[in-house]
């Protein structure tokens, strides 16, 4: 049985846009606080897992007009709230000897409130809903031998908007945005096989298909440049290979000497699932691929040393299509020792200070001189300790 609590105090004074038209400073309290409850029952061939989160969130304080982020004029009054909370059921059943079925469901009720009083006017914004669901799941693990496992499972998904989102609607009017829902298929394998006598690789591979509804979109609002709008789309979806492979090779009889690859393969495809608008289109940021890799020479002294890699494949910036962020591949290096209960190492990233993007705003059409990019991190590095008590 394990019980846990938290509750966090925190104040936000944030200078979001300036214009010669329009300036926002949102200056809030938050306060939150939760509890999460888990117990852990083995019954013969039935491993139970019972559990509960619960959250409350409140907000208050206001938005206002600033100057080079100097709070002026207070334009909105914020008094938000939210409730959450998850109750959920699982069992690993042994079904048979190298069969494993995993079953379980999770209910969902969260609440909803958003509070913003129009200062000049006193006209109040007041998006709120209770959102409320039963997502059951079934999977199964069949054992191959050893740690060497398939598995697949199939479940429902649910998501209740937040605040944050209610407070973005791109609605003029307070009705709340729906919660996503929708279902996901997962299939994969997991394990590590030897390879001679002192060699051996570990994988871990999972092919998915999510068909969402109601998925909440965020865009840049064309009438305000800098802030954001929430909408619901209809149907999307989300599907991908997440791969992780690894490796120990010994350059000597006694494994003193190794040569340890690490390799991490994502490839996503989430589009638009024949949207009225924006038909079959991708959905921007995400990239085709990602690849992120090392390989590290490694002695029984505790010394390593190695290239890193990172292989970013293009991104959509905007819904429409029309902009595309450029692919770009990093090089560096790690090195340092590692003891049992420490470990200091040091890292060059992009080492050829290429000049890439990292970061951008998406839009709805996003015009050729757009100023939605942000740069990525030239040639850096990095010092550092890690300790064990």
């Amino acid at each position: 049985l394990s019980i846990g609590f938290s509750y966090e105090d925190q104040t936000l004074y944030h200078p979001i846009v300036s214009s010669p038209f329009f300036s926002l400073l949102i200056n809030t309290e938050q306060k939150n606080t939760g509890t999460s409850l888990r117990y852990n029952l083995r019954v013969d061939e039935h491993d139970l897992l019972v559990g509960l989160n619960y959250g409350e969130t409140a907000v208050e304080g206001g938005n206002y007009s600033h100057e080079a982020g100097h709070r002026k004029n207070i334009t909105t009054l914020v008094d938000n709230g939210a409730e959450s909370l998850e109750l959920f059921l699982v069992d690993r059943w042994q079904i048979a000897p190298r069969w494993k079925l995993i079953y379980g469901v999770q209910a969902v009720a969260a609440d909803r409130e958003v509070r913003n009083t129009n200062v000049q006017n006193g006209s109040l914004y007041n998006p709120n809903g209770d959102y409320d669901s039963v997502n059951p799941r079934a999977g199964v693990i069949y054992q191959l031998e050893n740690d060497n496992e398939l598995f697949a499972n199939i479940s429902r998904l649910y998501e209740a908007p937040t605040n944050y989102e209610l407070e973005d609607d791109s609605s003029i009017d307070n009705t709340a945005l729906e919660a996503m829902h929708g279902k996901v298929f997962e299939m994969g394998t997991r394990g590590n096989k030897p390879l001679g006598v002192a060699n051996h690789w570990r994988w871990e591979l999972s092919v998915y298909y999510a068909q969402l509804q109601d998925e909440i979109l965020s865009v840049d609002d064309p009438n305000a440049p800098g802030t954001s709008l929430s909408t619901n789309v209809d149907d999307t979806i989300h599907a991908g290979i997440e791969s992780l492979i690894s490796a120990t090779f010994s350059l000597d009889a006694n494994s003193n000497h190794r040569i340890e690859p690490l390799l991490s393969v994502t490839i996503n495809q989430f589009s638009f699932n024949g949207d009225s608008h924006y038909g079959d289109n991708e959905l921007p940021a995400a990239p085709g691929y990602a690849i992120k890799g090392e390989i590290l020479y490694r002695n029984n002294n505790g010394f390593f040393a190695g290239p890193t890699f990172d292989i970013i494949d293009k991104r959509y910036a905007d819904f429409s299509n029309t902009y595309t962020v450029d692919s770009y591949t990093l090089l560096g290096l790690r090195t340092g020792f590692t003891h049992e209960d420490w470990e200091v190492y040091g890292e060059v990233r992009n080492l050829t200070d290429k000049k890439y993007i990292s970061l951008f705003s998406v839009r709805d059409t996003a015009a050729p001189n757009a100023a939605i990019l942000q740069a990525g991190e030239p040639r850096s590095v990095y010092v550092g300790l890690k300790l064990e008590f």
